[in-house]
């Protein structure tokens, strides 16, 4: 998740306080979902020509699809859910791997990212577990007889948590949830989070950039970063109400982590050099994990593990659990050294 909150509140929004005593005030701002006529019928499907995916509500959500090479019907189905500021493109480098291992992906992008209605504007929170139970829901509907499961990258994690652990999962069958965003308002620094909350209660449409000099170190690949900085797709800037939406979903996947069902595979990774997500969170949660949750530790690893140099063995390491939930990871990487 692309989301620098220590750095960014000690430089943009610390440094500009005087601003937000002078703002006027403002509700913060939820995309909420289309309204549907009484007499309208909405069915929910991938247009993988159009690259779109219609969601519930009508709305048409940005898709990429990376088709399964050489096989018509694919055994395993990955349905992807980025990350915070960024959208589908975030899968660009492995999910041509996975659809060369005989793997369908289809990844869509959030509303207020991408390609997506509301583009700079936070959903609300149910609508984004929905839109993953429709993804997941037509997925399942295209490919009955695939096994089908969820990657969920940082933020997307935190939706895939609280979706999966609600009284109402999506219908998929495993779950993997790389680098989960895990930084809620109680693992954050009080100052930082008193100075989040003030800025929303007074400027909560005010828009913020994290200077270069401040931001966290993503992933080791550079010529991935280039990619992503000169992608028009990608956010480069938040409204500060984006921000408190996105700790407050943190803060929630947190609370309902321990609820994951018994029945869903689960694999977890965390990269040891990850600056976005400090170990604070995972260390938080590593205590309530279900028993048949399963954890990888990367030590080389960044935050964005489907990027980084040493992507390939977390491309394959993902492959592996898809096949087979009790498989030795190819990697060799151990659980997480504080579980």
């Amino acid at each position: 998740m692309h989301l620098r909150l220590g750095r960014l509140f000690r430089t943009s929004i610390a440094a500009a306080a005087a601003i937000f005593v002078a703002a006027s005030c403002a509700t913060p701002v939820r995309l909420a979902a289309l309204p549907i006529g009484e007499t309208e019928a909405v069915v929910p499907m991938f247009l993988n020509e159009d690259n779109v995916m219609i969601a519930h509500d009508g709305a048409r959500l940005g898709l990429t699809v990376w088709k399964a090479e050489g096989i018509a019907a694919p055994e395993h189905v990955i349905v992807g859910i980025h990350g915070m500021n960024n959208y589908a493109g975030e899968f660009r480098l492995a999910a041509p791997e996975w659809a060369k291992a005989g793997m369908t992906v289809y990844a869509y992008d959030q509303r207020g990212f991408g390609r997506s209605p509301g583009r700079g504007y936070w959903p609300d929170e149910d609508l984004m577990r929905q839109d993953l139970r429709t993804a997941v829901s037509i997925a399942r509907a295209r490919h009955p007889e695939a096994t089908l499961t969820v990657v969920a990258i940082s933020m997307g994690a935190a939706v895939a948590i609280t979706a999966f652990a609600s009284d109402d999962p999506p219908k998929a069958d495993q779950l993997i949830l790389s680098g989960p965003g895990l930084r809620g308002w109680s693992v954050m620094n009080p100052v930082y989070a008193g100075t989040l909350r003030l800025s929303s209660g007074l400027a909560p449409g005010w828009v913020v950039r994290t200077p270069g000099f401040a931001q966290p170190t993503m992933t080791d690949n550079t010529e991935f970063l280039a990619i992503q900085d000169a992608d028009p797709l990608h956010t480069r800037e938040n409204r500060v109400d984006q921000l408190t939406g996105v700790v407050t979903l943190m803060e929630h996947a947190d609370r309902r982590i321990a609820l994951l069902p018994e029945g869903l595979p689960t694999l977890i990774s965390y990269g040891a050099k990850d600056e976005v997500i400090p170990v604070a969170g995972p260390k938080r949660v590593a205590g309530k994990l279900p028993a048949h949750v399963r954890t990888v530790y990367y030590p080389d690893g960044y935050h964005v593990l489907l990027s980084d140099l040493q992507r390939d063995k977390v491309i394959a390491d993902y492959a592996a659990f898809i096949r087979n939930p009790a498989a030795t990871l190819p990697s060799g990487e151990r659980e997480w050294p504080f579980r």
